[in-house]
């Protein structure tokens, strides 16, 4: 009888830290979600990497979540990173936000940068997208440059040179490709906030964004982020460029190891 009371006692005590358990984890697991809450574009229109044969009378962004409008901003860059004049547009609902030039947009690249605050938790987000207005230049780099970073054990070679169509084009080549199932390069500056984008194989063995994503000239940071089958963690390599604001040139300054992740 002893027993069987101690063996209930046991298992009541098991229920109870069990409960107890699965109450804390999911009260953590809330918390963090609350944490990490961020808008972030849901639709943009032009779209992403749009090519336009005219100017676009409205430029707008429909964000994932509601923001805060009070933060949140849209700016309108031209091919030499200066500010287009904008005004607001009136928008329905708590998840948009829209401009219009309030100048003529001259054929070129265009970069949009957006800046949003959660109306959830007011934590902040910002990131950027390009697009073409067609006639003229698609991009603003002329040349190419080439680096090399240690990512985990593999070596990572990052190019910078312009596309066909005179778009920006960012090519990453690796010493062994085997099992790559993915290559990102999460692409940066502090003016513009960052952006993780998704690469395409080129065909050749390497992998490139090809969306004109470099559109402003000055300082910019990539990292290279390999995702390999059976391999835990991703392999990453940082690069550090620059594109001049005159002759388009793209240089190093630096390329380093980022170590996995």
């Amino acid at each position: 009888m002893f027993c069987n009371h101690l063996a209930l006692a046991r298992g009541q005590r098991g229920l109870r830290l069990a409960a107890i358990l699965g109450a804390t984890i999911l009260t953590l697991a809330i918390s963090a979600g609350s944490a990490l809450a961020h808008s972030y574009p849901q639709t943009t229109d032009p779209q992403s990497n749009a090519r336009l044969d005219s100017a676009p009378a409205h430029i707008g962004i429909t964000y994932d979540s509601n923001i805060a409008p009070s933060g949140s901003s849209m700016v309108l860059l031209d091919a030499t990173g200066g500010a287009v004049p904008t005004a607001a547009d009136p928008t329905n609902g708590n998840r948009q936000t829209s401009i219009h030039p309030t100048t003529d947009l001259a054929p070129g690249p265009y970069t949009v940068d957006w800046t949003s605050v959660s109306a959830d938790d007011g934590h902040s987000a910002q990131g950027f997208y390009t697009f073409v207005v067609n006639g003229g230049q698609a991009g603003i780099i002329a040349g190419q440059a080439q680096a090399q970073a240690q990512a985990a054990d593999l070596m990572a070679t990052l190019s910078v040179t312009a596309g066909a169509d005179g778009s920006s084009l960012l090519r990453v080549d690796l010493d062994n490709p085997t099992g790559v199932e993915r290559v990102r390069i999460r692409l940066s500056r502090p003016d513009l906030g960052e952006d993780l984008l998704t690469t395409a194989p080129t065909g050749d063995g390497g992998w490139a964004l090809s969306g004109n994503e470099v559109a402003v000239p000055g300082a910019w940071h990539a990292v290279v982020i390999v995702r390999r089958t059976n391999v835990v963690d991703d392999a990453q390599g940082s690069f550090d460029f620059t594109v001049d604001s005159l002759t388009g040139a793209p240089a190093f300054a630096s390329a380093g190891g980022a170590g996995p992740k």
